[in-house]
């Protein structure tokens, strides 16, 4: 399973009939972009810890630190994480909407 189609299950459940392929294309980017936001935050917290020397594991620790990294970020980002991908869908799409449907809505 690649980030993206992990992270994107958690927010499948928010999506209805009335979404065109377009909102559902841009809901799987934004979490997609919460997935990787996430990862990047658990690397940079792995690298502020200092090592000992006593019992670092070299490049398999570092790998299986990375693989971890990826698992935590798809499932926080699939069960709504840390609500940046939603809160990011909401404000991309309405951008996308036009001015005078905008008004129409209120």
């Amino acid at each position: 399973m690649d980030i993206i189609s992990e992270a994107t299950t958690g927010l499948k459940g928010t999506t209805n009939s009335a979404d065109t392929l377009k909102k559902g294309k841009l809901r799987e980017a934004c979490a997609g972009f919460e997935a990787l936001m996430i990862k990047q935050i658990l690397t940079l917290a792995h690298q502020s810890v200092p090592k000992s020397g006593l019992l670092d594991g070299g490049y398999g620790e570092e790998m299986f630190q990375s693989v971890h990294d990826d698992q935590i970020a798809q499932k926080m980002a699939g069960s709504k994480g840390i609500g940046f991908g939603e809160m990011l869908y909401r404000q991309l799409s309405q951008a996308q909407i036009p001015p005078s449907a905008q008004s129409k809505e209120k």
